[in-house]
Parts: structure tokens; C-alpha cells; sequence
């Protein structure tokens, strides 16, 4: 399948979903509240047992907000929880904590998880620099973030230059 074949296949985001996605999205990393400081702002790279205990925040996430006593009232709890628990796992069965692959992952955490490589890439970090839009696009269409939905990522390109936009506003 070509590009061109590609985006023709590409499903619609109803003004209903993108809202949706965009509340999930803002929950995604509670669980970094579960992570210790030292971890957290740590510059340079994690030593392994320090990336294990960073990838905890996923189900951290999960554990903290299954003590919300309002979750009950929620329709969205479960997409909330999906999108705190796996918006790390990967299409090719790479990511955390539950190595789901393919459509195992929710589109909603497809999306989230997508639209987080890209913040991080786009942004400074303690433990390194902002890389330019080009760069993270590359990388994130090149795998070196993980597999993406293929789908997805004709999206992503498409779109590069609106989503840069947005991003980029939003930084100052």
C-alpha cells in the first residue's frame, strides 16, 4: 500500500472523540506522581533499575486513580485508565507494561501515546536537549521511538505541519 492508498484508509476523529482524547491525554502521566524526585529530575540517562522504577508510573497511574471515590461516576474511567496504563506500549509488542501489540492497543492510547513521543522529542528535558520538528518527526517515523500504527502515522505526516503549529504556540 502506498502512501497516497494510505490516507485514503485513514479513519475520521469525530469532534466528540478529539475531545475525548485530549481529556484523556491530560491525565496520561499522573502516575509520575508515584516516581521518586531523584528519578524524576535526574540529568542524563536512568541506570536500568532507574528506568524500571520509571516505567512503574504506568500502573502507578492506574493504582492511583482506582482511589478517586468519583471514578464510579465516570463513563470515561476505564479509557482513562487504559490511556495511564499503556500509553507506552508499542504496535510491534515493544512497549510497557503489557507488551500489547496491534489493535490490542485502544486507538484512543494509539493517539495519546503518539502525540507523548512527540512532546517529549519536541521539548527540553533534564536529561536532554529539544529536538528540532524535523528531527522528531524522523525519529518517530523511523521507529526510534517504537512502532506506531502505520495508519496512524500517515496521519501524523499529513498533519506534521498543523501539529507543529500547535505545539510550537504552545511553547512560547
Amino acid at each position: 500500500m502506498n502512501m497516497e492508498q494510505t490516507f485514503a484508509v485513514i479513519p475520521v476523529l469525530s469532534a466528540l472523540e478529539i475531545r475525548l482524547y485530549s481529556t484523556l491525554a491530560l491525565l496520561h502521566d499522573v502516575g509520575k506522581r508515584a516516581i521518586p524526585q531523584e528519578i524524576l529530575n535526574k540529568p542524563g540517562s536512568l541506570t536500568k533499575e532507574e528506568f524500571e522504577v520509571m516505567k512503574t508510573h504506568t500502573t502507578q497511574g492506574c493504582d492511583l486513580l482506582e482511589r478517586v471515590p468519583e471514578r464510579k461516576d465516570c463513563g470515561a474511567f476505564p479509557a482513562i485508565c487504559d490511556v495511564c496504563r499503556h500509553h507506552h506500549e508499542r504496535w510491534d509488542g515493544s512497549g510497557y507494561p503489557d507488551r500489547l501489540a496491534g489493535d490490542s492497543i485502544t486507538p484512543w492510547v494509539q493517539v495519546v501515546g503518539l502525540a507523548d513521543a512527540f512532546d517529549a522529542l519536541v521539548h527540553p528535558r533534564v536529561y536532554k536537549h529539544a529536538f528540532t520538528q524535523r528531527q522528531a518527526e524522523d525519529m518517530i517515523v523511523t521507529g526510534a521511538c517504537g512502532v506506531f500504527d502505520p495508519l496512524l502515522l500517515a496521519c501524523f505526516a499529513k498533519h506534521i505541519r498543523e501539529i507543529s503549529q500547535i505545539v510550537y504556540s504552545s511553547i512560547g
